[in-house]
């Protein structure tokens, strides 16, 4: 009785563990800082998990990738305790949403967009290389 109570405990932790996931931004504020921690810290499974699902972001996201690996450990350590702040952030509609930040190691303002796709939001990495913003 004692080892089936035991066993079952096991497998109960067990199964907790594996059910442990975490949680997707679910505004697309959350999701532009969720994205943009992870790129600083170099959590790319992170990072990349926010994206949206196509060729030329999965493109660019591992250049970016290769990039951020071939820093320095002292420049890859600056990024990683850098704090960022958000500038602006802007609704173009309701599915689409601009932010402006910057950190403060490069004290460089950068835009990210931030799409809803399917319900869900997702970083459109493609704009902050071409700026893929369409004019209205």
């Amino acid at each position: 009785m004692r080892n089936i109570r035991l066993l079952f405990i096991v497998f109960l932790s067990g199964l907790i563990s594996c059910n442990h996931q975490k949680a997707r931004p679910s505004t697309a504020l959350d999701t532009g800082r969720a994205f943009i921690d992870a790129s600083l810290k170099g959590n790319f499974n992170d990072a990349k998990s926010l994206l949206l699902k196509d060729e030329e972001n999965a493109q660019l996201f591992e250049a970016f990738k290769l990039y951020y690996q071939k820093m320095s450990p002292e420049k890859k350590s600056h990024y990683q305790s850098a704090s960022y702040q958000i500038n602006k952030y802007t609704d173009i509609n309701d599915s689409t949403t601009i932010i402006n930040y910057s950190n403060d190691y490069m004290n460089k303002p950068m835009e990210i967009k931030i799409v809803k796709s399917n319900k869900i939001w997702c970083v459109d990495f493609k704009y902050t290389y071409s700026g893929n913003l369409p004019i209205n």
